[in-house]
This record gives C-alpha cells, sequence and structure tokens, in this order.
C-alpha cells in the first residue's frame, strides 16, 4: 500500500516537530522546574520536515 503525499508530508512534520521539541527539552532542562524551554524555531524547523517529507515522496515514491 502506498502512502499519499500528504500524509507522507504530516508524518514529516510531526517527526521534526516532535523530535526539535525533545531535543531542546533534554538538553536545556531546568531543574526544579516543570515548564517546558521555549524553543525558538521550531515551527520552522517543522515546516522543514514537511518540506522534506514532499521532496523525498517526489524524489522516491512518485
Amino acid at each position: 500500500m502506498k502512502l499519499e503525499k500528504k500524509y507522507i508530508e504530516i508524518i514529516g512534520f510531526l517527526t521534526f516537530l516532535i523530535s526539535y521539541l525533545l531535543f531542546f527539552n533534554l538538553l536545556f532542562s531546568v531543574e526544579g522546574s516543570d515548564l517546558p524551554v521555549y524553543a525558538p524555531g521550531t515551527l520552522i524547523f517543522a515546516f522543514f520536515g514537511y518540506w522534506l517529507g514532499g521532496y523525498l515522496y517526489e524524489k522516491y515514491l512518485k
């Protein structure tokens, strides 16, 4: 079963979003605080994952 391009793009978006947030929250964890760290550029990095998913789909799966 071949996935559609929009699903690959969404998977790329979510993968990059979650990995970026986890990276910053684990790397810059503040002791004694339950608040997550603000990571500037999160949405830009997630949209890069969206674009990369679409690009790889066009190049290899189309």
